[in-house]
């Protein structure tokens, strides 16, 4: 996930705010990594694990390595924690084409259902950081995420597919038709990517998102309450999960 440098003022004058703020929050953890630690104006601890994926395919390093993802993916469940599994889809890593990544999802999907405790409960899906700046086209990630849509509504319970994208990446237009039909879980660290989730609010409906918050940077972008406070609509929330509402707390997991 690429961190957008930006000004820090927030944009005057919005009108609303998530409500209800979000009581719960989800964070990244390498593959083989521990369990995340409280992150930054957070009065607990995570209540849901991200497995951060990174490029991986010929990007790959340790620990990004596919059966690291699978496996780390699994041990949450076997431990009882509930757990979303990131892929970060690079052109880079793929020789310019989507299909490698369809490939590792599959096989992912298949492992995790397998071999993972009640994934239909404890296992959120694919969480899908698709930048611009990552090179792949509006089409070729279209492309992607019906594919991931489509493989998905083949398991039970839960598990389906978050989208991390950065709103103002994007034409807003465009944004709206690559992440229909996902849980949206925007980036919003800077004054324009906040803009553009709220327009896409008021505009597309896009009004229940799951905020990725990163927890690299200090107040005030980094402080959930703040940024959560300044966006329109309403936290992500699933009842298979509880009764919280949700935020993404986004730390670079390298």
């Amino acid at each position: 996930m690429t961190l957008v440098v930006g000004t820090v003022a927030f944009v005057a004058g919005t009108a609303q705010a998530q409500s209800p703020t979000p009581n719960w929050y989800m964070m990244d953890t390498p593959p083989r990594g521990p369990f995340p630690p409280e992150a930054p104006y957070q009065t607990h601890t995570a209540n849901a694990v991200v497995v951060f994926g990174w490029g991986s395919l010929t990007c790959v390093s340790a620990p990004y390595t596919q059966i690291n993802i699978e496996n780390s993916t699994t041990y949450w469940m076997t431990h009882g924690d509930q757990v979303v599994t990131n892929l970060n889809p690079q052109s880079a890593c793929s020789g310019g084409s989507i299909a490698p990544y369809e490939t590792e999802i599959h096989a992912i999907e298949q492992d995790v259902e397998s071999k993972g405790t009640d994934p239909g409960r404890y296992w959120g899906g694919f969480m899908l950081d698709e930048e611009p700046g990552y090179g792949f086209t509006k089409t070729q990630l279209e492309s992607l995420n019906s594919y991931v849509n489509s493989l998905m509504s083949g398991t039970p319970g839960l598990s389906w597919y978050f989208t991390e994208d950065q709103p103002n990446g994007w034409d807003l237009s465009t944004y709206h038709q690559i992440v229909t039909g996902s849980w949206l879980a925007p980036q919003v660290y800077t004054t324009s990517m906040l803009a553009a989730v709220n327009t896409g609010c008021s505009i597309y409906s896009m009004c229940e998102n799951d905020v990725t918050v990163s927890a690299n940077t200090g107040a005030t972008w980094g402080d959930y309450r703040t940024v959560t406070g300044e966006v329109n609509g309403t936290p992500w929330y699933n009842s298979v999960w509880g009764s919280g509402y949700w935020c993404n707390e986004y730390v670079y997991a390298g």
